[in-house]
């Protein structure tokens, strides 16, 4: 019962956008400069395209090839001048991308394991939380820093944040090196 509702709500919002106009578009200047504030050079950005679809739902995105689509009415021009919600949900979804370019099933991943809720369990592999998590994870990443909180947790799990404090510790330790004693 409850699947078939799911599917008559899906019918329901595709037949009404599908005779929208679709849309494509690069990411502009500010939205790559939000991803590379998270992700640094570990994620490609050169071919991503935001795109409109009109098989999904409302409030929802999915990247299941590189590119991004989002239902009709939830088209933004540019995410870099949004709420901090709407740019967390991008970031969200370039994970997806991000774990796409890595070689992960995402859309596999994203149907066999639904779980957005996540714990840090000390050790535990980023690529052993499920595809939702991890996403989940980068975006809590991206709104804590935006506030001012501890992320210690996240530069220790995500492969990319920890990089990025590798190479900031290092180029901290070369500049302090200059500095005549």
């Amino acid at each position: 019962m409850r699947l078939q509702s799911t599917f008559k709500r899906l019918f329901k919002h595709s037949i009404a956008a599908k005779g929208s106009k679709q849309q494509s578009r690069q990411l502009t200047e500010g939205e790559i400069a939000l991803a590379r504030s998270v992700f640094g050079d570990c994620l490609k950005l050169d071919d991503v395209q935001l795109k409109t679809a009109w098989w999904v739902l409302k409030h929802y995105a999915v990247s299941p090839n590189g590119n991004i689509y989002f239902h009709p009415v939830d088209w933004v021009k540019d995410f870099s001048q949004c709420s901090l919600g709407k740019q967390s949900w991008l970031i969200h979804e370039l994970t997806h991308v991000w774990q796409l370019q890595q070689g992960l099933k995402v859309v596999r991943g994203a149907i066999m394991n639904r779980r957005y809720e996540y714990v840090f369990e000390a050790g535990k592999s980023f690529f052993n939380y499920g595809i939702e998590q991890q996403a989940r994870m980068v975006q809590d990443y991206f709104v804590r820093r935006h506030h001012g909180h501890d992320c210690r947790d996240f530069e220790t799990c995500v492969p990319f944040l920890k990089e990025q404090m590798l190479n900031s510790n290092h180029d901290t330790r070369d500049s302090y090196s200059s500095f005549k004693v």
